[in-house]
């Protein structure tokens, strides 16, 4: 009953949208349809927002509809939805997406957020980098009255009819093992930029240095508190992690064992090493030289650079152009790692959820 009643107010919610834009979203949805050769995600398709009403949109029914976060699961479940694509991983969806799993809805999860929308650029330069950019490049008659409400204004309602198109090899699904991980390493990041706020901080403040170090000391058992948790969740759900400790050799630094769960976790929802070393921000350009203006993970770059001036014992004052080659290098190790783990990351099935197709037709 409490999910037929969500399915209401779902459906009310609908009502309550603008039926022009409704109307303009299932216009853009028949639009596409036209369209052979896009790929089709197979189950609902979800636009969250941190401070606004997820928006669903159900092919099958063309059905658009805004959703309070809290009331999704059950709105779904109740429309008979077995998958479910997001745009993004947040903290603030998180529970909701374990909660989905949890009901038996697979859920997956864009993998490069410019998957949809690619980003600012010379126009027609290079390669499209997103569905929006590949559409105004091969089909500009498709967004003809759509494009600045699509482009600029990043409308939720479009987006969540998008994303049904953006390509499978731009999906993750993600299990319960996954977010857990997730989440931990969340904690643990936080953890680290407080600790290092906190240093910045004392180094102005008018303080004595017993005062400082107090403070200091305190901060440094959260961080090892975090980073604790964070590694005996990798051990517990990632099994033969102790392996790759092993080899790179971080047996007893906490904090670097911690930074070397950070980036093993980014390796999943990376197509290749290119791909992976790009996240990095470790890519090279059309020069042969490392690139510094590539957009990347800046929190995944700062785990391998602070990482790999642990394992190759760097010394930043005399050493600091060594980094970038011994990153590329530390990185490399762990895709490789990762790449003969593949059937231990997934677990379930016997069967890697990234690499199962997520589209049909």
């Amino acid at each position: 009953m409490r999910y037929e009643m969500i399915g209401m107010i779902g459906e009310a919610n609908q009502k309550h949208l603008d039926w022009k834009l409704k109307e303009k979203a299932l216009e853009l949805f028949r639009r596409l349809e036209q369209i052979s050769e896009l790929p089709r995600f197979d189950g609902a398709c979800v636009d969250f927002h941190q401070k606004r009403p997820a928006m669903v949109f159900i092919a099958e029914k063309e059905l658009i509809s805004q959703v309070e976060n809290g009331e999704l699961p059950g709105f779904l479940v109740a429309q008979g939805v077995r998958r479910v694509l997001v745009d993004a991983l947040w903290p603030t969806n998180v529970a909701i997406l374990k909660q989905l799993i949890e009901n038996g809805v697979e859920v997956w999860v864009l993998t490069r957020p410019s998957a949809l929308h690619g980003w600012r650029r010379k126009k027609n330069s290079g390669k499209p980098k997103g569905l929006v950019e590949w559409l105004e490049r091969h089909h500009p008659e498709v967004l003809e009255g759509f494009k600045t409400q699509i482009k600029y204004d990043k409308n939720d309602v479009y987006d969540a009819v998008l994303l049904r198109y953006v390509s499978p090899k731009f999906h993750m699904r993600i299990t319960e093992e996954h977010i857990e991980r997730w989440v931990a390493m969340i904690l643990w990041r936080r953890a680290r930029r407080d600790h290092q706020g906190l240093l910045q901080q004392l180094s102005a403040l008018p303080l004595t240095e017993e005062e400082k170090a107090k403070r200091i000391r305190r901060s440094e058992e959260e961080l090892l508190e975090e980073a604790k948790s964070f590694v005996e969740t990798m051990i517990r759900t990632f099994p033969r992690i102790n392996e790759l400790f092993d080899r790179i050799g971080i047996e007893e630094s906490l904090i670097d064992l911690a930074y070397c769960c950070e980036v093993l976790i980014e390796t999943e929802g990376s197509r290749s090493l290119a791909d992976f070393l790009k996240k990095l921000g470790l890519s090279l350009d059309n020069n042969g030289k490392t690139g510094e203006k590539f957009i990347h993970d800046g929190q995944a770059a700062f785990a391998i650079n602070q990482l790999a001036v642990k394992v190759y014992r760097i010394d930043l004052n005399r050493e600091r152009s060594r980094v970038k080659g011994k990153c590329k290098k530390l990185a490399t190790k762990i895709w490789k790692y990762r790449t003969r783990c593949l059937e231990v990351v997934a677990q379930l099935g016997g069967e890697t959820p990234s690499d199962r197709p997520s589209e049909r037709g």
